[in-house]
């Protein structure tokens, strides 16, 4: 059996296609495009012309390539998160995806967005721990997820409107200090941890950075651990560079050089306020999340 899903975040659109038996016995398609569906969204309230262009290219390119594994888009479980909840144009523009590509795209909850991404990460990690603690920064919110791992349970969670494409935007407009002290003000005791389970594209992407590849290889950093202080040294080093010179630097960034470095500062400034010692890399998340549970 092959089990498909698509979730198109705010700042990138992911493809997971996977051959199922009850397990993932084979990743057949895994693919990102990054499409900054959230950009401006908080000073204009919808989506950019030229995101919905790249978003819908994006699922354009992926309708094609699931055709040739002979896999309907009808087939497909098509997420959308917290850009989409926003956007006041997200249900006129998901009808034209549902109309001229036949891709049926669903605007899921944060409580959703967390059970998911928590399923997703507790599904290939490695550890003895009973409980964990989950970060996924997006482009527009960041989820914090206590689970248990077995039997899987959410304990709790909360999302926060903050991620890569928010904070690039606050940081363009002077507004980023304020901002993360506005958000930062309520309580986040459930979620403090020594070690916090990290996914998602900008983390994935600054773990890369910090082992000093210019190629992205999820297999590599899948699992690998950070130290706080290792971690502050690292964005303090790319902290100055301009997006040009991240490009140069770390080329497999593409599109998300102009966010990763909003969204390494978003992170430090949680890991700090949940007082952490390390952070582990996960390379899985709502999509796999999605494609274990086989529906929403």
């Amino acid at each position: 059996m092959i089990r498909t899903s698509i979730d198109i975040g705010s700042n990138s659109v992911l493809l997971l296609s996977v051959l199922w038996n009850g397990k993932i016995e084979k990743e057949l398609l895994n693919y990102s495009h990054i499409t900054s569906l959230g950009k401006d969204l908080d000073k204009n309230k919808f989506f950019h012309p030229e995101s919905m262009k790249a978003t819908y290219e994006a699922l354009f390119d992926y309708k094609n390539k699931l055709l040739e594994l002979n896999i309907s888009a009808s087939d497909v479980i098509v997420t959308a998160t917290e850009a989409a909840r926003v956007a006041t144009n997200a249900q006129e523009f998901f009808f034209k995806v549902k109309e001229e590509l036949g891709f049926n795209v669903q605007i899921i909850s944060s409580d959703q967005e967390a059970y998911f991404t928590a399923l997703g990460v507790a599904s290939g990690i490695e550890t003895n721990d009973s409980e964990l603690v989950i970060m996924d920064i997006g482009g527009a919110s960041t989820e914090l997820i206590k689970i248990k791992k077995t039997p899987f349970q959410i304990l709790s969670s909360i999302s926060l409107p903050v991620g890569s494409v928010r904070g690039t935007d606050w940081k363009n407009e002077n507004i980023f200090d304020f901002k993360m002290k506005e958000i930062l003000s309520v309580s986040l005791d459930d979620y403090h941890a020594k070690t916090l389970i990290c996914v998602a594209g900008s983390m994935t992407s600054l773990a890369t950075m910090f082992l000093g590849r210019t190629t992205f290889n999820d297999t590599e950093i899948d699992g690998i651990t950070i130290g706080l202080e290792e971690f502050k040294n690292f964005k303090s080093m790319i902290q100055g560079l301009t997006s040009i010179e991240l490009l140069l630097k770390y080329p497999f960034l593409g599109k998300r050089a102009p966010m990763v470095v909003a969204g390494a500062e978003v992170a430090l400034l949680i890991f700090e306020k949940l007082k952490i010692r390390n952070l582990m890399v996960s390379t899985r998340g709502l999509r796999y999340g999605v494609v274990f549970q086989g529906h929403l």
